[in-house]
Order: C-alpha cells, then sequence, then structure tokens
C-alpha cells in the first residue's frame, strides 16, 4: 500500500472542512491499515497565523496581495517540511493519507483574482509536491455567501471577487496537470460525500 495525499479546496463557504470530516470517518472505517493526518493552509505554523490574522483584520480584496503571496508560500513550504512530508515518507505495512483542506489551488485562484499573474504563481509553487488527488469543491458564490453569513466576514467573502475566484478555480482543471476532480458543492453534503468517496475509494485500492 502506498502513502496518499489528498487535497480538498475551493472557497469558502464550498464545505471544504465538512467533506474532510466525512472522508476521514470514511477512511477510519474502512481499513484500520489506514494512518490519518488531517491538516489545512493555512498551517498552525507561524506564517499561517500570520496570514490568519491578515485575513481576518482587513476588508479590502485587494489589499496586501504580493505579502500574502509571500507568505503563503513560505507557509506551505513549512508546512510541507515540517507537517506532510514526514507522514507520508513513514514507511510501514499501512497507509498513510494526508488530507488537507486547502492547498497551492487556493494560491493560484485567490492571488490570481488579486491581480498576481497566473504564471508568477505557478512558478513560485512548481516545487511544492503534488496531490495524489486534488477534489475542488464548486460553488455558487451566492450559495457560498449564504452558507458563512452567520460567522465574522473575512476580506474575501466579497461578492464580485467570489465571481471571479470561482471562474480561476474552474479553470485550474485544463490549467494544470494536476489529477484535478471537480464536484458540484452546491447540492447537500452527504451527495457531494458520495462522489468524493467513489474517487477516493479508486485512489486506496490501486
Amino acid at each position: 500500500m502506498r502513502n496518499l495525499f489528498i487535497v480538498v479546496d475551493g472557497m469558502d463557504g464550498s464545505g471544504k472542512t465538512e467533506l474532510i470530516k466525512m472522508l476521514h470517518n470514511h477512511l477510519f472505517s474502512k481499513d484500520k491499515r489506514f494512518k490519518l493526518l488531517t491538516t489545512r493552509e493555512p498551517s498552525t505554523g507561524v506564517y499561517g497565523q500570520q496570514i490568519r490574522k491578515m485575513l481576518a483584520e482587513e476588508r479590502d480584496p485587494q489589499q496586501n496581495a504580493e505579502r500574502l503571496f509571500e507568505l503563503f508560500v513560505r507557509d506551505r513550504d513549512d508546512h510541507l517540511r515540517r507537517t506532510i512530508g514526514p507522514f507520508l515518507s513513514e514507511e510501514g505495512d499501512g497507509c498513510n493519507i494526508v488530507l488537507c483542506d486547502r492547498y497551492y489551488y487556493s494560491t493560484l485562484a485567490f492571488q490570481q483574482t488579486q491581480g498576481i499573474p497566473f504564471a508568477r504563481i505557478l512558478e513560485m509553487n512548481k516545487g511544492f509536491r503534488k496531490p495524489d488527488v486534488a477534489i475542488l469543491l464548486d460553488v455558487k458564490p451566492e450559495t457560498a455567501l449564504k452558507r458563512i453569513s452567520g460567522r465574522l466576514k473575512e476580506k474575501f467573502e466579497n461578492l464580485d471577487f467570489m465571481r471571479q475566484l470561482r471562474s480561476n478555480f474552474l479553470a485550474l482543471k485544463d490549467r494544470l496537470e494536476d489529477n484535478i476532480l471537480v464536484i458540484d458543492a452546491n447540492r447537500k453534503p452527504q451527495s457531494v460525500f458520495e462522489d468524493a468517496k467513489k474517487a477516493v475509494d479508486r485512489l486506496v485500492s490501486q
């Protein structure tokens, strides 16, 4: 059994966190040889904490694009070296599986929407490990905003910004060579999970 790196990505309100919980529970009950790590970006490291502070305090979606871009790249490098890489390098009779909430797909979509050229973002992220599968959850911006309306607003939760963001996310499947699965996340969580589960089950059976 080989170790696996699975990413779930998409805009806020797409249901990423809930899907990861459902996939974790499914894999945990599927085979006791599976060793699971659930993690996220921004990470809990020093750069991730700086990012979360900026996202919570700033209101202009276009503000500090370069600084955020730099922090996301540094956080990803730190996250891979400190957490994801060592876990996936472990050897044994079982299968180590990382479930990561957001990855470089978010940087490609968000920072491109902030005005940073796609080619430059891609260049700064090209050395990072590719996931075995990236599940992109596609949701209408209006639906996403309704889902997150009860929590504190962050800087990217702006309808015009989110419309362009959605377009940038959807374009990734054609612009990258990664194994990307786009799932309609306007539906109920169980329906989204069933689609994701099929892809993950195929992956772990290989």
